[in-house]
């Protein structure tokens, strides 16, 4: 069943807003002036962020990854109670879990950085002559798993990450712990 994109994000609308906070927090982090905010619209894109560039490729990766690092640690510690009551089977019935459970997995949902952020990396990392190799070895990778993460998210990878950051992960630690 497809399900077109802009509904997903009209339903997972609080990871949406996180997404661009995570870019603004990180931009303000990063010294980066913020021209212009859309949290959450109603289109494509469904939100963003403007800012100034840098040739500094320790803030262009912080800017474009910021969302990847928030997102899923927000969700998951938002998601967490929720996770508790099906890792142990209880009923998953309580209202508060339940918002923390689309919160959370809503959170989860928008932590990939869009091609837009990886499009950011090339342009001002990988294609930029003043940028040490180093750099460019170390950003290549993350720049490609945007790409393959984009193509996946047609295919509910980003769903599925959102359950097994949320999910798998508590359950697999509180079997070993």
């Amino acid at each position: 069943m497809i399900i077109p994109g802009f509904l997903i994000s009209i339903i997972t609308f609080p990871g949406v807003i996180i997404h661009e906070l995570a870019h603004q927090v990180f931009c303000m982090l990063c010294g980066l002036h913020v021209y212009e905010v859309k949290y959450f619209q109603f289109g494509n894109p469904c939100g963003y962020v403007i800012h100034e560039t840098s040739n500094q490729p320790s803030k262009v990766f912080l800017t474009s990854m910021g969302p990847f690092l928030i997102n899923t640690i927000l969700g998951m510690l938002i998601l967490l109670p929720a996770s508790v009551e099906l890792i142990s089977f209880r009923e998953f019935s309580n209202p508060l879990n339940l918002l923390l459970g689309w919160l959370g997995f809503s959170i989860l949902m928008h932590a990939f950085p869009s091609t837009g952020d990886a499009k950011v990396m090339v342009k001002w990392i990988l294609k930029n002559p003043d940028v040490s190799i180093i750099w460019k070895v170390l950003v290549a990778p993350f720049v490609g798993l945007l790409y393959v993460c984009s193509i996946g998210s047609v295919f509910w990878l980003d769903a599925l990450y959102a359950a097994g950051m949320g999910i798998l992960i508590p359950y697999l630690l509180a079997h070993i712990f």
